[in-house]
Protein backbone atom coordinates (compact mmCIF):
# COMPACT_ATOMS: atom_id res chain seq x y z
CA UNK A 1 0.00 0.00 0.00
CA UNK A 2 2.67 2.41 0.86
CA UNK A 3 4.79 1.81 -2.78
CA UNK A 4 1.02 2.14 -4.07
CA UNK A 5 0.54 5.69 -2.60
CA UNK A 6 4.42 6.41 -3.49
CA UNK A 7 3.87 5.89 -6.90
CA UNK A 8 0.81 7.83 -7.17
CA UNK A 9 2.58 10.58 -5.47
CA UNK A 10 5.62 10.40 -7.83
CA UNK A 11 3.08 10.03 -11.00
CA UNK A 12 1.27 13.24 -9.93
CA UNK A 13 4.91 15.06 -9.19
CA UNK A 14 6.19 14.01 -12.89
CA UNK A 15 2.85 15.57 -14.68
CA UNK A 16 3.40 18.72 -12.98
CA UNK A 17 6.87 18.87 -13.82
CA UNK A 18 6.59 17.58 -17.54
CA UNK A 19 3.96 20.19 -18.05
CA UNK A 20 5.50 23.47 -16.92
CA UNK A 21 9.19 23.44 -17.85
CA UNK A 22 10.38 23.99 -14.69
CA UNK A 23 14.20 23.85 -13.74
CA UNK A 24 15.24 21.24 -11.98
CA UNK A 25 16.21 22.33 -8.81
CA UNK A 26 12.48 23.54 -8.12
CA UNK A 27 10.98 19.84 -8.69
CA UNK A 28 10.46 19.84 -4.47
CA UNK A 29 7.91 21.90 -4.79
CA UNK A 30 6.34 19.96 -7.70
CA UNK A 31 6.24 17.39 -5.12
CA UNK A 32 5.22 19.32 -2.25
CA UNK A 33 1.88 20.46 -4.85
CA UNK A 34 1.38 16.99 -5.83
CA UNK A 35 0.98 16.39 -2.07
CA UNK A 36 -1.45 18.90 -1.22
CA UNK A 37 -3.79 18.07 -4.43
CA UNK A 38 -4.15 14.62 -3.57
CA UNK A 39 -4.86 15.56 -0.27
CA UNK A 40 -7.65 17.45 -1.31
CA UNK A 41 -9.08 14.60 -4.21
CA UNK A 42 -12.02 12.40 -3.32
CA UNK A 43 -11.42 8.80 -2.90
CA UNK A 44 -13.44 5.95 -3.05
CA UNK A 45 -11.71 4.36 -0.18
CA UNK A 46 -13.23 7.14 2.12
CA UNK A 47 -16.93 6.92 0.94
CA UNK A 48 -15.53 9.84 -1.81
CA UNK A 49 -14.22 12.11 0.96
CA UNK A 50 -11.25 13.75 0.88
CA UNK A 51 -8.42 12.84 3.65
CA UNK A 52 -7.92 16.33 4.59
CA UNK A 53 -12.11 16.05 5.36
CA UNK A 54 -11.28 13.13 7.63
CA UNK A 55 -8.68 14.58 9.34
CA UNK A 56 -9.57 17.98 10.26
CA UNK A 57 -13.56 17.29 9.94
CA UNK A 58 -14.03 19.89 8.11
CA UNK A 59 -14.55 20.35 3.63
CA UNK A 60 -11.24 21.84 1.95
CA UNK A 61 -11.44 25.23 0.31
CA UNK A 62 -11.08 24.18 -3.52
CA UNK A 63 -11.32 28.07 -4.55
CA UNK A 64 -7.78 28.33 -2.95
CA UNK A 65 -6.59 25.75 -5.81
CA UNK A 66 -4.60 27.56 -8.74
CA UNK A 67 -2.84 26.23 -11.92
CA UNK A 68 0.83 25.28 -11.09
CA UNK A 69 3.77 27.23 -12.55
CA UNK A 70 1.47 30.31 -13.52
CA UNK A 71 2.06 33.91 -13.43
CA UNK A 72 1.37 35.96 -10.74
CA UNK A 73 1.91 38.79 -8.65
CA UNK A 74 2.37 39.09 -4.73
CA UNK A 75 1.80 41.98 -3.03
CA UNK A 76 5.28 42.70 -1.32
CA UNK A 77 5.03 46.67 -0.47
CA UNK A 78 5.57 46.12 3.48
CA UNK A 79 8.70 44.31 2.36
CA UNK A 80 10.88 46.81 -0.61
CA UNK A 81 13.23 48.66 0.68
CA UNK A 82 12.09 51.68 -1.18
CA UNK A 83 8.56 53.19 -1.61
CA UNK A 84 8.90 53.57 -5.31
CA UNK A 85 10.06 50.09 -6.07
CA UNK A 86 7.44 47.89 -7.50
CA UNK A 87 4.76 46.80 -5.50
CA UNK A 88 4.63 43.38 -6.85
CA UNK A 89 7.39 41.95 -9.23
CA UNK A 90 6.57 38.83 -11.77
CA UNK A 91 6.48 35.71 -10.20
CA UNK A 92 5.93 31.74 -10.95
CA UNK A 93 3.30 30.25 -8.73
CA UNK A 94 5.44 27.02 -7.58
CA UNK A 95 3.26 26.02 -4.63
CA UNK A 96 1.54 25.98 -1.68
CA UNK A 97 2.62 26.72 1.54
CA UNK A 98 3.13 24.35 4.04
CA UNK A 99 3.35 26.49 7.23
CA UNK A 100 0.19 28.61 7.00
CA UNK A 101 -2.33 29.65 4.26
CA UNK A 102 -0.49 30.89 1.40
CA UNK A 103 1.32 30.44 -1.62
CA UNK A 104 4.74 30.28 -2.55
CA UNK A 105 6.23 31.75 -5.31
CA UNK A 106 9.45 32.66 -7.74
CA UNK A 107 10.28 36.17 -8.39
CA UNK A 108 11.73 35.68 -11.88
CA UNK A 109 14.40 38.57 -11.66
CA UNK A 110 16.11 37.67 -7.91
CA UNK A 111 15.40 34.39 -8.18
CA UNK A 112 14.01 34.42 -4.50
CA UNK A 113 10.97 32.71 -3.16
CA UNK A 114 8.21 34.37 -1.06
CA UNK A 115 5.18 32.89 0.77
CA UNK A 116 2.61 35.39 0.58
CA UNK A 117 -1.22 35.17 0.64
CA UNK A 118 -1.73 38.30 -1.33
CA UNK A 119 -1.84 37.85 -4.73
CA UNK A 120 -3.14 38.63 -8.03
CA UNK A 121 -3.48 35.74 -10.76
CA UNK A 122 -2.90 35.36 -14.22
CA UNK A 123 -3.26 31.66 -14.86
CA UNK A 124 -3.17 31.77 -18.79
CA UNK A 125 -0.04 32.75 -18.71
CA UNK A 126 3.28 31.09 -18.27
CA UNK A 127 6.00 32.82 -18.25
CA UNK A 128 8.29 28.93 -17.60
CA UNK A 129 6.62 28.08 -20.68
CA UNK A 130 9.71 27.79 -23.94
CA UNK A 131 6.97 28.25 -26.76
CA UNK A 132 5.59 31.89 -25.89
Amino acid sequence: MVERRHRHIIETGLTLLGQCHTPYKYWSYAFESSVYLINHMPTPVLNYKTSFECLLKSTPDYAFLRTFRCLYFPFLRPYNAHKLDFHSPPCVFLGYSTSYLGYQCLDLSSKHIYLTRHVQFHENIFPLDKSE
